[in-house]
């Protein structure tokens, strides 16, 4: 188990990478779950005449929450994974980077990781281009939720 920053928007950023497969099923269930009252009333006013403007129209409104398998809520989800796509491209080209987010956020245990790399518990807790790699990681994806608004800064 990783430890929890102090952080809240951290910790927010850190919730929303972990559970990234499980909102992005909810985003996709929910566009093709979202259905709409698309006939008239009986005084004669229409909601909209066009079914299928109505869709498009549904289709291109951002969702404001969806709820997660496992019980939880995530408000503006589109924004928080376009700010998950935007972390991954950015560490892509590093070899650190991209080794990094994938094995901190996706899951691996600190004692794989070390097996892995083949190093001890206290040089992988110690290591300061591991916490300093971490640290840019976690400050460019606030600044990119910062960006899209899905975290206040003050």
């Amino acid at each position: 188990m990783q430890r929890r920053s102090r952080d809240r928007n951290v910790r927010a950023f850190e919730f929303m990478i972990r559970n990234e497969k499980k909102i992005r099923d909810a985003v996709e269930e929910a566009r093709a779950n979202k259905g709409g009252h698309t006939g008239g009333t009986p005084t004669g006013h229409a909601f909209i005449s066009d079914p299928t403007a109505g869709e498009a129209i549904r289709n291109v409104e951002e969702l404001s929450f969806v709820e997660i398998e496992g019980g939880g809520r995530v408000e503006w989800p589109e924004r928080w994974l376009s700010v998950i796509d935007a972390v991954r491209a950015w560490c892509e080209p590093f070899y650190l980077r991209r080794e990094i987010l994938r094995r901190r956020y996706n899951g691996e245990s600190w004692t794989k990781t070390c097996a892995e790399i083949k190093i001890s518990r206290d040089r992988y807790l110690s290591e300061t281009k591991y916490r300093e790699i971490l640290r840019s990681i976690r400050s460019y994806a606030l600044q990119c939720a910062a960006q899209v608004q899905v975290i206040k800064v003050f």
